[in-house]
This record gives C-alpha cells, structure tokens and sequence, in this order.
C-alpha cells in the first residue's frame, strides 16, 4: 500500500511538473510572437525598432502590448490541458515563423494551428 501511495504522490507531482513546464514554454512562444509582432508593426511605420522615436514608438508598443495581453489571455483561458497548451505553444510558434509581409496581410487566413483560439478568428 505504501508503494501504490508513493507512486500516487510522485505521479502527481511530475505532473505538476511537466505542467509547469509546458506553462513557461507557453508564455516564452508567446512573449517570441509578441516580440515578432513588435518587430514588425516597427517595419510597417518604417521606424527602427531600436530607435524608439516617440510617441509614435510608444504607440506602438502600447498597442502591441495590449493585443498580446488578450491573446495571452485567449490562450490561457483554452488551454487548461498540456495537450491544448501544446496546440497554444504551437500556434503562436506559427506566428512567429511567419514574415512580416505574411503577418501584414488583411485578408491573410490565421494558420492552421491557431484554429481554435478565439484571438485568430476572422471577423466576417
């Protein structure tokens, strides 16, 4: 009985674990789309990212700032499982492997990945 407890507790906490894990590999795939996306709202404006002329650098920023805020939170409002965290992490991981001139299309489709999350569905 004391082995079945034993594993129990350790099931249990490598799940914790592997959890946490997943959930901090989460947030760094979402803090490189939102650098990603930074980055390239910089290039649309034509403005040196590291220059940072304000205000419209602060602008931009703000902006980007709040669009990663409600991503981040569509993404950790759906994903409460590692397999859904995974399909988070893979999303965003798609946004990030896009060019600019992919990301600054209107009528470009979401990737494949991000199906699902509320945070890439189209408005019609």
């Amino acid at each position: 009985m004391k082995n079945l407890s034993l594993a129990v507790s350790l099931l249990i906490a490598s799940s914790s674990i592997a959890s946490a894990g997943m959930t901090s590999d989460l947030n760094s795939a979402i803090a490189n789309m939102c650098e990603k996306l930074k980055t390239c709202a910089f290039q649309q404006v034509g403005i040196n990212a590291s220059s940072k002329r304000p205000p419209t650098a602060t602008a931009i920023n703000n902006s980007v700032n709040q669009a990663c805020a409600l991503i981040k939170a569509d993404f950790t409002s759906a994903a409460t499982t590692n397999t859904q965290k995974r399909k988070a992490i893979a999303c965003a991981s798609s946004v990030t492997k896009k060019t600019c001139s992919e990301l600054s299309q209107p009528n470009a489709p979401s990737p494949l990945a991000c199906k699902g999350f509320r945070s890439f569905k189209r408005a019609r």
